[in-house]
């Protein structure tokens, strides 16, 4: 998730950029760049580290640049962090700036390097940057309608050339908004960079490419049919607009996450090889000699790694220990184990001192991040990214399941290439990872009745999460939740776990979640809680025919494999935290006493 902006107008373009570039901050922030027409010329500027550095930099230049000039803010997901792989990219007379992931890359890439292009950066962007260029003729609508149309993969597309003022951009899968002003037009990723500047906007939809000058915004389709400007006139203050309308960031986080999944699929899965494309650090030989996994995690992502530990055995046929960082104890990791760390921001204290603790043993050390270049990044032989991009909210919801699904696509890596998962298998798992996005959306779409239900039990003191299998850490991560933003007590708990000792707590009317969308067993352990007074709200496969009769309150959820489910039970136990904690008027994006990031032990 990056930021886009671009601007042309009589004013100069600078200043306008990258004010507009700092409201987009919160989007990316690990590098930034512009690129301006001065004088006729094509100026670019772009570093890595935030915009203000950048700034510095222009206006040591006095008074570059005309009225016509793209921006970017950058958050990494092909290539770290660097002036090199910063935005724009030039090919010739043409810059661009770009938002997605295009999942050829690869292909067009050494089509390119057949042709004589030359590549100075490690991102997929430089790739579009270069394919438009080699079509380029002095008609950039046409050169960036020819170069879309061979890519495959998401994308929101800012491009200039050398000896014009105008801009053309094209959208598919990534958000583009056009700001229709006074002798000014503008482009950007999201309304809030528009707002000190316009309030009449044009949302750009897939499959359309505009061209825009300071005097008009030209809108087509890719066959070249002119389209009608839908005008639409904002109303949102500067602050809502950044949540997109949303009133919180981890709701609007929240809804972003069948993208999120599909960033995190993107490139990555090959339905037809029946395998993951991802590169571990480890070579065929090595993945077959592995014996077993640990991993260690805090917090949310201690949730996700318990995760691994029911599925790793069955599709990989390898033990995992799951070990709570700060007491991260091995004395001895024997050859044949791969370490896994698992980290949001790639800089959580504990997390560090642990793969710090393991770095004597020689074994093989994997992480999986959210952050390129955080410093996990460096103490480890290879990291998967989750592509989430920035996350505002404290309550981790969408890194949590890039999370989950970075964890899925490891084991299916894992064994295949132990040949302990077969082709037939792993091609049915893959399809239905494809699937997870849209089936995402549908849970979305169940969100007023878990509304409902979070109000009639928001003043409960008290709440339980039972689930088994795959579905007992997403009990953890749900009590978790609503520990954090809506601070009732909470527990999770395997289901069979419930007659040892808690059901004392079990009295009338005390809320118990039960994560049921697969397995029988788990209906005993309701009709157990049920037995005691509770209230019980289950989360169900759609058409399960059964639980109506045993739970209170029950959800459908879209029908899928166990492990792929887990994602899904999440989604909704985020949303039933968090309109809990709406619905008690509590400070959902900063919940008291907590930070994103834990950097001290």
């Amino acid at each position: 998730m990056c930021g886009i902006v671009g601007y042309a107008g009589c004013d100069k373009a600078g200043p306008v950029l990258f004010d507009t570039l700092k409201r987009l901050e919160y989007r990316g922030y690990d590098s930034a760049g512009v690129a301006i027409i001065s004088d006729g010329d094509l100026l670019v500027l772009k570093a890595a580290g935030r915009i203000a550095d950048l700034e510095k930099s222009y206006l040591r230049g006095g008074s570059l640049g005309s009225s016509t000039g793209i921006g970017h803010t950058r958050w990494a997901t092909h290539g770290p962090p660097t002036t090199e792989n910063a935005h724009p990219h030039v090919s010739g007379d043409v810059a661009v700036v770009h938002n997605g992931i295009i999942q050829n890359y690869l292909e067009l890439k050494e089509d390119l390097l057949r042709r004589g292009f030359v590549f100075r950066s490690d991102t997929d962007t430089e790739v579009l940057a270069h394919l438009i260029g080699s079509f380029y003729m002095g008609d950039l609508e046409e050169a960036v309608r020819s170069a879309v149309c061979r890519v495959e993969g998401s994308y929101a597309i800012a491009a200039l050339a050398r000896g014009s003022s105008r801009l053309v951009c094209a959208r598919n899968e990534s958000p583009l908004v056009i700001g229709i002003g006074k002798g000014a037009n503008y482009v950007a990723s999201d309304v809030s960079a528009l707002l000190p500047y316009t309030r009449d906007i044009v949302r750009m939809n897939d499959g359309e490419i505009a061209v825009i000058d300071h005097e008009r915004v030209v809108l087509r389709d890719l066959s070249g049919i002119l389209l009608p400007l839908d005008l639409e006139r904002v109303d949102w203050d500067v602050e809502a607009a950044e949540r997109a309308g949303y009133p919180h960031f981890m709701l609007k986080e929240i809804h972003e996450q069948p993208r999120s999944v599909q960033e995190t699929i993107a490139t990555r899965v090959s339905e037809m090889d029946g395998d993951v494309r991802i590169d571990i650090g480890l070579t065929v030989d090595e993945i077959r000699a592995l014996e077993r996994v640990s991993i260690v995690a805090c917090g949310t992502s201690y949730h996700a790694a318990v995760l691994a530990k029911y599925l790793y055995p069955k599709a990989a046929g390898l033990p995992v220990d799951v070990e709570v960082a700060s007491e991260f104890q091995h004395h001895l990791l024997r050859p044949g184990t791969l370490l896994l760390s698992i980290t949001q921001s790639g800089e959580t204290a504990d997390t560090l001192s642990a793969m710090k603790r393991a770095s004597t043993f020689g074994v093989k050390r994997i992480a999986i991040s959210n952050v390129v270049g955080s410093t996990v990044t460096r103490m480890v032989d290879e990291t998967i990214y989750t592509r989430c991009g920035p996350e505002i909210g404290v309550a981790a919801t969408k890194t949590f399941t890039g999370q989950l699904v970075s964890l899925i696509l490891l084991g299916i890596k894992l064994g295949r290439g132990k040949n302990h998962l077969s082709y037939e298998n792993s091609r049915k798992m893959l399809v239905e990872l494809t699937r997870l996005p849209g089936q995402i959306q549908e849970v979305l779409e169940r969100r007023d009745q878990i509304r409902e239900i979070a109000e009639k039990y928001a003043n409960s003191d008290r709440y339980f999460f039972i689930g088994r299998d795959y579905l007992y850490p997403i009990a953890l991560e749900g009590a978790l939740k609503m520990k954090e933003i809506s601070y009732i007590s909470a527990e999770g708990y395997p289901g069979g776990e419930l007659k040892h000792g808690p059901l004392a707590l079990i009295t009338e009317g005390t809320p118990v979640v039960a994560l049921a969308t697969f397995g029988k067993k788990i209906q005993a352990n309701i009709k157990e809680v049920r037995a005691r007074g509770a209230d019980v709200i289950a989360f169900a496969s759609e058409g399960d025919p059964d639980i109506s009769k045993i739970a209170n309150t029950v959800v459908e959820l879209p029908v899928a494999r166990p492990v792929l489910s887990s994602v899904l039970c999440t989604v909704a136990l985020q949303l039933l935290a968090y309109y809990t904690a709406d619905a008690r008027g509590l400070p959902i994006d900063k919940p008291r006493n907590l930070a994103k990031s834990v950097t001290v032990e």
